[in-house]
């Protein structure tokens, strides 16, 4: 546990206006950064977990600054500005960023927002259609300097490889090995991949868009991996809906899939292989947690789930596998 009234004095001294900082308090502390409301001056404190983080993605820093980069763009999606990026660990132990807090609320698929529940299809049917396109038009944003060198699909799974064998997942490592037996389909120029494309990393604000959030994992690339992504939480023959998309007037999969073709002006063939790439990158994920709680590197409850769920992606991931005869 931070000592959080040291933070906040700390703080206090270092930011614009810092002497207006009544309190810290935590928002969520997650996997791979922790996220503080700044009290007073109403701004976000994003910090690396204090356990070590269990994803190697983007560095604190590195999600500041791209955020910064996305900011300066026309045509990129809403983010939050960014209020400060301290590289120096002497101000408060880590390095952290420091952005605005987006006036609006997120759409969990756990505990869903009542307006989405209680609302009318048309409504859905729009949250939905907003949601696909918000990171489809990303096929249309051209690598980013601050996200380095275009990584290729096949290159991308074999680091979700090595992650399986870290977590000691050798069936994981086995099905990406399938994957790579055939090359990936490409859809056009690389462009801006955000990695982690799901509902909840969207902020609505009178049920509209306002903050594209959580850049962790993203990267130039093909932007077929974000629909591929986005596809596993459309119902198919190997793997059920999730609880949003089970709501009257959600799209379906279908229409899914032709709407991102629509706003990226790309063509979806081969998506099959890409949406086994992101399944196995979301069951890399789990195995990780169920290994850290199997090796006692971590005692954290939420890790249960993961343990219950890891099977669930394998066979989703393998079912696919051998319908696209690899």
């Amino acid at each position: 546990m931070r000592d959080l009234e040291q933070l906040a004095e700390a703080l206090r001294n270092y930011l614009p206006d810092g002497e207006n900082i009544a309190a810290i308090g935590p928002l969520t502390t997650g996997f791979s950064n922790e996220t503080y409301l700044i009290e007073g001056l109403d701004v976000i404190l994003r910090l690396p977990p204090a356990a070590g983080a269990m994803l190697e993605g983007h560095d604190v820093l590195g999600q500041g600054r791209i955020y910064q980069e996305l900011a300066a763009l026309s045509s990129a999606p809403p983010v939050p500005r960014i209020v400060a990026i301290c590289a120096d660990p002497g101000v408060i132990g880590v390095p952290f960023f420091v952005m605005e807090r987006i006036d609006g609320e997120s759409i969990d698929d756990m505990v869903m927002t009542p307006w989405l529940i209680d609302g009318s299809d048309a409504l859905r049917r729009r949250i939905c259609t907003d949601w696909i396109s918000a990171f489809s038009a990303l096929s249309n944003l051209e690598p980013l300097p601050v996200l380095g060198s275009v990584v290729s699909p096949e290159d991308d799974v074999r680091m979700w490889r090595q992650f399986a064998l870290k977590a000691e997942c050798l069936e994981l490592a086995g099905l990406f090995d399938r994957l790579l037996a055939m090359p990936a389909p490409i859809s056009g120029p690389p462009a801006v991949v955000h990695g982690d494309p799901k509902l909840s990393n969207l902020m609505w604000r009178n049920q509209r868009i306002a903050a594209m959030l959580d850049w962790e994992m993203a990267l130039n690339g093909e932007p077929l991996a974000n629909l591929g992504y986005m596809l596993f939480f459309f119902a198919s023959e190997h793997h059920v809906a999730s609880r949003a998309q089970k709501l009257p007037g959600m799209l379906i999969r279908e229409e899914a899939i032709k709407l991102w073709e629509e706003v990226s002006g790309r063509s979806a063939q081969g998506i099959v292989w890409h949406e086994i790439a992101q399944i196995g990158k979301t069951a890399a994920i789990i195995a990780e947690g169920v290994n850290m709680a199997n090796t006692g590197r971590s005692n954290d409850p939420r890790l249960e789930v993961f343990k219950q769920n890891i099977g669930y992606f394998l066979g989703a991931m393998a079912g696919m596998v051998s319908d696209a005869g690899l």
